[in-house]
């Protein structure tokens, strides 16, 4: 067998997982705060603050404080917790010096979001077998190598960026990401391939990337299930009665079997924003003026990143955070911030009669694609902006 074909049982694939990155972001400039709750998000304004919390430390989430829990509640649990407005600019450049650290290592780095990426070792860490001269012969999984090379990534980007990270390493993207999520924060957990089944039995269905509550309630109380062991020993029939062909994948994680590839490169899937109104808004021409705003905010990043988009999204919430979407697909991409703002008008106009005030209003497009230097050129110079 060459050095390049290795069995997908013997890959090494770590998963790199920062640590509260937005609030860690903030904190590197802020260390007298670093052991107090700190928080992410909309302005609490004494409480009656609308919006959500968008990242807390691991102080804040040992009082309950978590993503996505209202501002307002933040604030009853933690009043005197520190409280800022997030820099996205901030932690993009952030993240951007993270991935070439994680680059210097290996050149096969997907990048999967802003603070998170696999890495596949496979071919960085290398032993001969033996002391024999085949030189095709290696030992790839030498725990001892991989725990100095995991290390060092840590170290690295805690010594350049003042950021702690957490590293799950196994034979697989799916378990190397469940490894990390057991052992976070500046944890590092490396799964050996012999060892994937016994990692996995113990653990609860919730877990399981993608696995959310209510998957995890149906397999509870429909079918027995709380454990990943438990999973794996499951009638595949039901399961695919109940799930359909998500039952398959179920299995194969449960199993520990994954062969996905790290898949180098990465392009953000979508760029949203979107605001929260002071007051619960029933001037409808008021949400759509608003909804301009958020627009502009999306396209200048998509400007400023050199993306054209395929599908345009809007998303509106009402007062008791009903929460409605519609989105649409364009015939052909586009830069265009007329497109954007007159398709989002008409995708918000369904809700223009609900008779109900508005709470929050957004604004997403994916399909996402670079342009080239040129392209950009020519659209602008068409008129397309």
């Amino acid at each position: 067998m060459s050095t390049n074909e290795v069995p997908e049982s013997e890959r090494v694939i770590f998963h790199v997982d920062m640590d509260s990155f937005y609030a860690s972001c903030e904190l590197r400039d802020k260390p007298e705060f670093r052991n107090r709750p700190f928080i992410v998000g909309a302005d609490p304004k004494n409480g009656r603050g609308r919006g959500v919390v968008i990242s807390c430390n691991y102080a804040a989430r040992k009082l309950g404080i978590h993503s996505a829990l209202p501002i307002s509640k933040a604030w009853e649990l933690c009043p005197d917790a520190v409280y800022v407005r997030p820099n996205f600019r901030l932690y993009e450049e952030v993240s951007k010096r993270i991935m070439l650290i994680l680059k210097k290592f290996t050149p096969k780095v997907e990048v999967v979001s802003i603070d998170e990426a696999y890495l596949d070792m496979t071919h960085s860490i290398r032993e001969p077998a033996s002391e024999s001269t085949n030189e095709t012969s290696f030992r790839i999984w030498n725990s001892e190598a991989i725990a100095n090379r995991a290390t060092r990534i840590k170290e690295e980007i805690l010594i350049s960026e003042k950021i702690t990270c957490s590293i799950g390493v196994s034979n697989s993207k799916i378990v190397a990401k469940i490894a990390t999520d057991t052992n976070k924060p500046d944890g590092l957990i490396i799964v050996m391939p012999e060892k994937v089944k016994d990692f996995l039995s113990p653990l609860q269905v919730g877990k399981i990337p993608g696995v959310g509550r209510v998957t995890q309630q149906i397999l509870q109380t429909e079918f027995g299930i709380t454990t990943i062991g438990d999973l794996s020993k499951s009638d595949t029939q039901k399961l695919l009665e109940r799930f359909g062909r998500f039952a398959f994948w179920l299995k194969r994680v449960a199993e520990g079997r994954d062969d996905s590839q790290v898949e180098e490169g990465w392009q953000p899937r979508s760029i949203s924003a979107e605001t929260t109104f002071e007051e619960d808004e029933s001037d409808f021409s008021k949400v759509v003026a608003a909804m301009r705003g958020v627009a502009l905010d999306v396209y200048e990043r998509l400007n400023e990143e050199g993306y054209e988009f395929s599908n345009i999204a809007v998303k509106i919430r009402f007062e008791g955070f009903e929460t409605h979407s519609r989105q649409k697909a364009l015939a052909s991409p586009s830069r265009s911030l007329e497109i954007l703002i007159k398709d989002s008008e008409k995708l918000l106009s369904e809700f223009k009669n609900s008779g109900k005030k508005v709470r929050l209003v957004g604004v997403r497009v994916s399909g996402l694609r670079k342009v080239s230097s040129e392209q950009a050129s020519l659209l602008e110079w068409s008129g397309s902006l």
